[in-house]
């Protein structure tokens, strides 16, 4: 078998994808050195590691996957944070979520789903009981909006 560092790269973007159960993705096309030193000393402060995956390469990990309706808000490379295997979840969300304005924040991978920022917005924590009482808490006003339109006219 030949190694390639491009299929090695691949394979371990698609790995990422598969076994980390929380990943934080963002957009890391515009951020320069120190900028990126800033951000993995916070990621070090709070037990979380990063990978950059490139463009090209995150797309192909993605597509036929379930997690193909992320493709569409990735935009140049991508960093994928997450947990250490010892480190417990007690990070607060809304600090991690906004480490700089140069590195948008893109989603959240949490129980094979991929949560966007604005649905992230109202969560402090990664407490999966207070997590399950927002999200539905904020599906109930999603699902009321048609009603509302309709009922002004």
């Amino acid at each position: 078998m030949k190694f390639e560092l491009k299929s090695y790269k691949l394979r371990k973007t698609k790995n990422y994808f598969k076994k980390k159960p929380i990943l934080l993705i963002f957009n890391v096309s515009n951020s320069n050195s120190k900028n990126r030193q800033q951000m993995e000393r916070l990621f070090h402060e709070h037990h979380l590691k990063c990978t950059k995956t490139y463009n090209t390469l995150s797309r192909k990990s993605l597509e036929r996957s379930i997690f193909e309706n992320i493709i569409v808000i990735m935009d140049g490379s991508i960093c994928l944070v997450y947990f250490n295997e010892n480190a417990d979840f007690a990070v607060d969300l809304q600090k991690v979520i906004k480490v700089s304005p140069t590195m948008p924040f893109l989603g959240l991978k949490f129980n094979n789903k991929i949560y966007s920022s604005t649905q992230l917005k109202t969560i402090s924590s990664l407490n999966y009981g207070k997590t399950v009482r927002v999200f539905n808490n904020s599906l109930k006003r999603l699902l009321k909006i048609p009603y509302y339109k309709l009922r002004k006219r």
